[in-house]
Formats: C-alpha cells, structure tokens, sequence
C-alpha cells in the first residue's frame, strides 16, 4: 500500500514537471517565422527571375555578368532563400533573449587575443578538412557521377565548389567572431576531427604516453550529424534546382498561354485536372526544400541549432533512408506503389479533380511542419522541438500527411489497375502500400525512442498523445 503510494507521488510529481516544462517558453516557438522569410524570398525571386529572364540572361550588375546558367543561378537563388532566413532567425534570437545573445569566451573577457586567434584558425582549418573529406567522398562514390560528369548532381558539385570558395575567403573572421563572442564548450565535428588526426599520428608515431585520446558519446553525435548532412545536402539541392525551375517555367505558362487559353474558351476539364497535378505541387516542393536545404546546411551557434542529438540506431537510419534516393528505388524490386499522378488515368475528369485536390491537400499539410522548422530542419537529429502549427496537434504531421495521400489517392488508383491489368497488379500495388506505411510507422516510432531522452520531448508527447490523427491515433 505504501509503496503503491509513493509510486502514485512519483508519477504525480512527474507529469507536474512536464507540465512545468511544457509552461515555459520555447526558443522554438517561433521558428516559423525565419521559414516564412524563406517563402517570401522564395516567391520574390521567382517573380525576378521570370520577369527578368535570368536562366537565359544570367545576373548582371552595369552590364557585367556575374553569374550565368541554369545551375549557377538556381545556386544563387537557393543562397539568398537561406540568407533571409538566417538574418530573420538572428533578430529573432536577439529579441527572444538579448542578454544571452552575446557570449563572450574567457579568452576574450582576458585579453588573450593571440590565443583566441589560434583557438579560430584551428576550427577554421579543421573545418576546410571536412570540406576535402566531404569531397573526396562525393568524388569517390559511384552514386554522384563525378569522375563521368553526371548531369543529375552536377548542380550539387558546382554549389558546393562555390561554397566552399565561400569558406575559403570568409572561414577565418567567422571563426574569429563566433568563438569571441558565442562562446560554447562543447565540442562539435570539427573537435572530432582534430581528435582523429591525433590519435592517427599517435599510431604512426608510436607514441604511448600517459595521455591517451579519448572519444566519447557526444563524438559519436557529432559524427552522425556530419552523416546527416553529408548525405542529405546534395539530395536536396537537386531536388530544389529541378523545382525551381519548373515553378519558372510555371510561371511563364501561366502569364502566356493558360490566360489567353481560358479567355478563348479552350480550357477543358482535362487540361485543368492536368495543371492541377503540375502547379501547385512544384509550388510546395520549391518552398519544402529550400527550407529544408537551408536546415540541412546552415548549423551555427548563432542560430542555435547545432545538433543536439543523432538516431543512434540502425533500424532508424535504414528506415529513414530507404525513403530517399537511391535507396527508395529497393521497394522496386519486390513490389510498385502507385506512383502519385496515376489517378490521372481514371476516365471520370470530376473523380480526377477530387483526386487531385486531396492530393494538394496532403502536399501542403506535408510541407507545413518545414516551415515551422525554421533554419532547424533535419532527418535523423535533433535540433529543437517544435511544437506549434501542426505539431500541436500530431507528434508526425509530415508523416502523416505522406499517408493520406498514398491511402486516399494510391489506394483507388491501385483498384483501378487490378479493374484495367488484374487482380495481382492490385496486390503488387497494395503490398507497396503498406511496405511504405511500415516504412514511416517505423521511422515515427524511431524518432521518438531517439528524442525520448529530451526532457522537451517527454513534456511534448505528456501534451501531444496522438502520432497521426488527433484524438483517434
């Protein structure tokens, strides 16, 4: 009796200090704000550059053209979307807590200024080493096409050269101000990697001094956040150069051909269910990833969102990534989910237009949860819990959303196929189905033994209890 009574305090005294927790304010809370930036500009370039033709003329300042071609001006696009985001974040950082904003390094507060240099040029080297690193692996791996001039990530590889260019030049005063003024003890990737070199040239010294090199749990964090973005940043590039640049030509179609079209009585049903599945999506890809990309490869103390934690398990890697190229296309060789436009196919233009809007309905409540993301967007890591806009209602609103589509669209489409080819087309395409929801079943519950150890996430989930639809699961 007495110990069922203390157990009853425990878990009382407990979800009183999740609540506790869960009454604070959040440096997340407003995250949003920063991706709204993003939108904007996003929308404001691509206003400029249909209107100013720049994919064919290039950017030009007094007649010198500085940048020209399809990639180099996307790249700059995508740049300028993540540096409205970043400026917007900094005020909103400054504003959340001015006191805590400046942070200056011991270093500095004694003068030592010969020693805070030194303490800048070794992170600024170091991080130029993860620059080669991460080139020689882009360089090395067949995936990429780099020594076969591949077109797909060529876009990627330019963007990185120009980044990196941009590293070169700027590295050194960034590194200078950040450690004088956000000053951190903790170690991030950079320290990793003096770490390795250390114990490398230990082993090629042979030396066995009392002073051993030790790695730790918060290495192993940093290591897998480095993963992350190494995987994940050329990915999303070419994913935004190739919806960007539809979203152009969306642009100069509708202003040219579907105005007058429609003005002429030549717009049919058809060709309305057609633009449906083609605008309005390229719309929401183009703001999706170039928040994303933005989250994947800004990390700075200024803006506090350095990685906090890594999926520390295979099972929550394998599943995370078997839902991006080219590991997604491994689904293919057992069985085909509906691919998303099918639903084009059905002879009722009405039943297409249904389709078709809970289609766009799925993709924006997708995209959704990226803009409140902000500048911390990122698989396999934490970089703050948000739990505003749709989080507030689902721990997995993206994950969710995925599912209604492939449910309320594939599912009908995949019908009609065993209607039109037989009945084991059907099965082929359900079976897919529900391979990709166990797919994002998975992962939602991976991420939530991985966050679980976040006392914001335990106060989170004590508040938001449904994964996937509120108040039914």
């Amino acid at each position: 009796m007495i110990a069922s009574a203390i157990s009853h305090n425990a878990i009382s005294d407990k979800n009183h200090d999740l609540q506790e927790i869960y009454q604070r304010s959040w440096i997340t809370d407003r995250a949003y704000i920063a991706g709204l930036a993003g939108i904007s500009m996003l929308f404001l370039l691509a206003y400029l550059y249909h209107t100013y033709q720049v994919f064919e003329v290039g950017i030009s300042i007094f007649g010198w053209i500085l940048i020209e071609g399809r990639s180099a001006t996307s790249g700059f696009a995508l740049c300028l979307i993540s540096l409205s985001m970043i400026i917007v974040e900094l005020i909103r950082l400054w504003y959340y807590d001015k006191t805590q904003f400046i942070c200056c390094s011991p270093l500095w507060t004694r003068h030592q200024y010969l020693a805070l240099f030194y303490q800048a040029g070794k992170k600024y080297l170091l991080n130029l080493g993860l620059l080669v690193l991460a080139f020689c692996y882009y360089a090395g791996i067949n995936e990429y096409g780099f020594r076969e001039q591949a077109t797909y990530y060529q876009p990627w590889f330019q963007l990185f050269k120009n980044l990196s260019l941009l590293y070169l030049y700027l590295g050194l005063p960034y590194q200078f101000i950040t450690q004088a003024f956000k000053y951190d003890s903790r170690e991030d990737v950079a320290d990793l990697l003096s770490k390795i070199l250390n114990y490398l040239f230990r082993m090629w010294s042979f030396r066995t001094d009392n002073d051993p090199v030790l790695f730790y749990l918060q290495d192993k964090k940093n290591a897998l956040g480095f993963l992350v973005k190494l995987f994940f940043a050329p990915i999303m590039t070419v994913f935004f150069f190739d919806n960007f640049y539809h979203l152009i030509n969306n642009i100069d179609y509708i202003s040219s051909g579907l105005v007058a079209d429609f003005q002429q009585g030549n717009y049919s049903h058809k060709r309305l269910n057609l633009d449906l599945s083609n605008i309005l999506p390229t719309i929401i890809f183009s703001i999706d990833v170039a928040l994303a990309w933005c989250g994947y490869i800004v990390s700075s103390r200024w803006l506090d969102n350095q990685t906090r934690s890594a999926e520390p398990t295979l099972v929550g890697w394998c599943v995370c990534l078997l839902s991006y190229p080219p590991f997604r296309t491994i689904p293919g060789w057992f069985f085909s989910t509906p691919k998303e436009k099918m639903y084009l196919q059905l002879p009722d233009q009405t039943l297409v237009t249904c389709f078709g809007l809970l289609l766009i309905l799925s993709y924006f409540l997708y995209m959704l949860p990226t803009i409140y993301f902000g500048v911390r967007f990122s698989n396999l890591t934490n970089r703050g819990i948000i739990r505003r806009g749709p989080f507030a209602y689902v721990r997995h609103p993206a994950y969710a959303a995925k599912n209604l589509a492939w449910w309320f669209v594939g599912l009908p489409v995949a019908l009609y196929s065993g209607y039109q080819y037989g009945l084991t087309m059907a099965l082929i395409m359900i079976l897919g189905l529900l391979f990709m929801t166990a797919i994002y079943y998975l992962r939602a519950i991976t991420e939530e033994q991985h966050l679980a150890s976040d006392p914001q996430y335990q106060a989170y989930c004590h508040v938001v209890r449904y994964r996937f639809i509120p108040n039914i699961w």
